[in-house]
C-alpha cells in the first residue's frame, strides 16, 4: 500500500510535488473509505481521484509512478551505452540539466519503507531504501554518486554483506542497485522489488482479465456478480484459450519463411476469445463475439481487476476513470471499490459528480494546476475551508473556487 509519492522534475512538474494517501481526521466520515495498516499511527485511502483541466499535468503524475515502477523492474537489462527515457521539466534551463528525483513510503510485508532514486537521463545519482521495523528508520542500502565514483553502504537486512558489497561494484551508472542486486540471487531485496513488480499496477488489459476468467471460476462469477451491480445484462461469459501460432498457420497470405519465424517466436504466446452470454426475449441463452460489446462495457471488464478479491493489497492507478462510462457508472464503481476491496486506487478523471460528500471525504480529493511558469502544483481540498454539510463541492469546483479548471472564453 503507497503511503505517499513524491516527484521533482519530471514531464510538467518542476518543484517536488507530494500525493498522500494518509487519511486525515477525523476518521468516522466514510470509515469504509479507509484501510488500517500495520502502524496504529497511519491510516490510508483506499481512493484519491486527481482533478484539473486538460493538460494540467494529471496523467504525467500517473506517468511518474509508471515510470518509477518501469525503472525498478527493467533497469538491470541496460548496457552500459544505454540512457533513460524520460523528459525533465522542459521549461526551464537549470531544470533542463538538473536530477529527476522519485520518492515513495509504502508498506510491504506489513513493514514501512521508503524508496528514493535521484537521476539523469545518463546516470544515478543516488539511490536508498530504509525500513522502518520498529518505527525507527533504519537503512537497508545507501548508493550515492561521489564525484566520478559510487559509494554503497549496505544495512544489516543485507546479509552477507560482502556478497552485496560486490553486487554494487558491479552495477552499472545507468542500472537501479535495487534490480541489480535481485538479477543476481540478492533475495533480501526480492519482496521489494516484487512489490513494484506486481502491487504497483495499472487496471488489467481485455486479455490479462479474459486469462484469469479462463483460469479461476471464482473471479468468472465476481466479474459476472459486478456486471449485474452495474446494469450490464450479461449473464455468463465463455473464454477459449488460443494459440498465436495455431492461428498464424491458418493465414495462408503470410510467405513460409516469414511464418516459421513468427511461429517459433510465438510458440508459447496465447490470447483469448470471448463470448458474453446473453439471455433473449424468450429467456434463450444468446452468445455474442466481445467485439459486440459497447465501449463502456469492455472498460467495466478491465476495470473489474481492481475489485477482484485476492491475498495482496495492490495499488492501482488509473487514467481516464470515466472514459466510455456512465457517470452513474462512475459512482457505482467507485463505491463498490470502497466497500469491497482492500486495495487502492489512484486515478484521473475529470467526472466532477465524485466531487460530494456522499463519495469521497475531503482527503480523498486532489487538484492539479499549472502556475505562471507553466509548472503543476499538486494540492488537496483539504487546503480549503470546506464545510461538509452546506457546502456544494461539485459547484464550487466547476465555479472555479478551488481552482484546476480551465479558463474559457466566450466568444
Amino acid at each position: 500500500m503507497i503511503i505517499d509519492f513524491t516527484v521533482e522534475n519530471f514531464l510538467s512538474f518542476k518543484e517536488s510535488q507530494t500525493l498522500s494517501l494518509v487519511a486525515q481526521p477525523p476518521y468516522d466520515i466514510h470509515n469504509d473509505h479507509i484501510l488500517n495498516t500495520p502502524d496504529n499511527n497511519i491510516k490510508l485511502l483506499k481512493v484519491v481521484v486527481i482533478y484539473g483541466a486538460n493538460a494540467s499535468g494529471k496523467s504525467n503524475f500517473l506517468t511518474a509512478i509508471d515510470y518509477l515502477k518501469h525503472l525498478v523492474t527493467t533497469s538491470n537489462k541496460n548496457s552500459v551505452s544505454d540512457s533513460f527515457t524520460f523528459t525533465p521539466f522542459l521549461l526551464d534551463k537549470n531544470y533542463k540539466t538538473s536530477p529527476t528525483f522519485f520518492d515513495i513510503n509504502f508498506f510491504c510485508n506489513n513493514i514501512r519503507y521508503n524508496y528514493n532514486v535521484c537521476l539523469d537521463n545518463e546516470k544515478i545519482y543516488s539511490e536508498s531504501l530504509s525500513s522502518y521495523p520498529k518505527k525507527q528508520k533504519r537503512n537497508v542500502f545507501n548508493r550515492k554518486l561521489e564525484g566520478d565514483k559510487y559509494t554503497f553502504k549496505a544495512g544489516v537486512d543485507l546479509k552477507p554483506k560482502k556478497f552485496y558489497e560486490d553486487i554494487a561494484d558491479k552495477t552499472l551508472k545507468n542500472v537501479l542497485y535495487l534490480s541489480k542486486a535481485v538479477n543476481e540471487n540478492g533475495n533480501e531485496l526480492l519482496p521489494i522489488y516484487q512489490w513494484f513488480a506486481k502491487n504497483l499496477s495499472q487496471e488489467s488489459s481485455i486479455n490479462e482479465v479474459a486469462e484469469k476468467v479462463h483460469e479461476d471460476i471464482n473471479y468468472r462469477t465476481q466479474l459476472i456478480d459486478f456486471f449485474t451491480q452495474n446494469d450490464i445484462n450479461i449473464v455468463d461469459l465463455k473464454v477459449n484459450k488460443k494459440s498465436i501460432a495455431e492461428a498464424i498457420v491458418k493465414d495462408k497470405d503470410i510467405p513460409p519463411e516469414i511464418k516459421d519465424k513468427i511461429i517459433e517466436k510465438h510458440k508459447d504466446d496465447f490470447f483469448y476469445k470471448i463470448q458474453t452470454i446473453h439471455k433473449d426475449c424468450d429467456n434463450d441463452i444468446i452468445p455474442f463475439d466481445f467485439g459486440l460489446e459497447s465501449r463502456g462495457t469492455h472498460k467495466l471488464f478491465s476495470l473489474s481487476s481492481l475489485i477482484a478479491k485476492n491475498s495482496e493489497n495492490k495499488t492501482f492507478y488509473v487514467d481516464e476513470l470515466s472514459a466510455d462510462l456512465h457517470p452513474l457508472l462512475v459512482k457505482s464503481f467507485v463505491n463498490i471499490f470502497q466497500k469491497t476491496s482492500s486495495n487502492q486506487l489512484i486515478c484521473v478523471t475529470h467526472d466532477t459528480h465524485l466531487i460530494n460528500q456522499d463519495n469521497l471525504r475531503k482527503d480523498q480529493i486532489y487538484f492539479v494546476e499549472k502556475d505562471p511558469e507553466q509548472s503543476t502544483q499538486l494540492y488537496s481540498l483539504l487546503e480549503f475551508k470546506v464545510r461538509n454539510d452546506r457546502e456544494n463541492w461539485e459547484s464550487r469546483y466547476l465555479s472555479g473556487r478551488y481552482g484546476a479548471t480551465p479558463s474559457v472564453f466566450n466568444f
